[in-house]
């Protein structure tokens, strides 16, 4: 009766309790658990580097979305380098007559060829605010000027009789020529 288990499988537990610690007592069993860990720890060392090597695939495969901070230009915008330059000279032209009126006049032509200029790049936006408003300083170095630059157009247009002096008009044109010299069409 010494045997005898009236819960039902208790020397069983006894047994398997036994089985383990002869393992780690170094009987007999201790090669089987040695081996064990040795085919545990080759396992363990090739799923490392399979994930590192995951790791680094996954990383290369990412630089496609990172972003560049350079114009680029499609080969359609290439004839536009002559057409922009044109317009330009047209629109210094018409500064240079010398009335207040033309100097207003030049600046609303120079803020919407700067805006064509943009939409054929490809800046996304329904008016030049706001393409300016998607474009950071990394990526077009006189953006800063171009936005002051737009600001006097709209104080033109919006603000009824408002008055500019030459100086200030030919400021804000030379703006716009840096600009239009950044994105090399002119």
């Amino acid at each position: 009766m010494e045997n005898f288990d009236p819960v039902g499988g208790g020397f069983l537990v006894e047994r398997i309790l036994d089985a383990i610690f002869s393992f780690s007592g170094g009987g007999a069993g201790s090669g089987a658990l040695s081996q064990i860990f040795a085919i545990l720890k080759v396992i363990g060392e090739i799923l490392f580097f399979v994930f590192v090597g995951g790791i680094i695939f996954v990383m290369f495969q990412l630089r496609a979305f990172r972003p560049r901070y350079q114009l680029v230009y499609r080969p359609s915008s290439v004839p536009q380098q002559k057409l922009a330059k044109k317009r330009w000279e047209d629109v210094m032209q018409r500064f240079e007559q010398g009335l207040e009126a033309d100097w207003r006049l030049a600046i609303i032509e120079a803020d919407s060829l700067v805006d064509e200029i943009f939409q054929q790049i490809g800046f996304g936006g329904e008016n030049l605010g706001e393409r300016m408003s998607a474009i950071s300083p990394q990526e077009l170095r006189s953006i800063v000027d171009l936005r002051e630059a737009h600001q006097l157009r709209n104080k033109i247009v919006h603000t009824p009789g408002y008055k500019i002096s030459r100086q200030e008009a030919e400021r804000v044109l030379r703006k716009y020529q840096k600009i239009l010299e950044e994105l090399e069409v002119i």
